[in-house]
């Protein structure tokens, strides 16, 4: 599956928020998902809206809360993305 260069560049700020012993397994399933998510969408290029999405599905519910204060960190709108999924 293609990224578009602005979903890499995203997926590689998130990871950067993520402690370090678990970005492997992070970017694994964020990746993952995004492509899955990409595919429902029948879409043939990973953007940045759907890593968003992947980040937060993958992101346990108990840490959600903490999802719109990163976005922001990232310049992102929370009110964009839809924390609950």
């Amino acid at each position: 599956m293609d990224w578009n260069e602005a979903a890499a560049d995203l997926l590689h700020q998130i990871l950067q928020l993520t402690p370090r012993p678990e970005r492997d397994q992070a970017e694994r399933q964020i990746r993952a998902i995004a492509e899955s998510l990409a595919e429902e969408d029948g879409v043939a290029r990973v953007g940045v809206k759907t890593v968003v999405r992947a980040w937060v599905r993958n992101t346990p519910e108990t840490l959600r809360g903490e999802l719109s204060r990163r976005m922001e960190m990232l310049g992102l709108d929370p009110d964009d993305f839809p924390v609950e999924e």
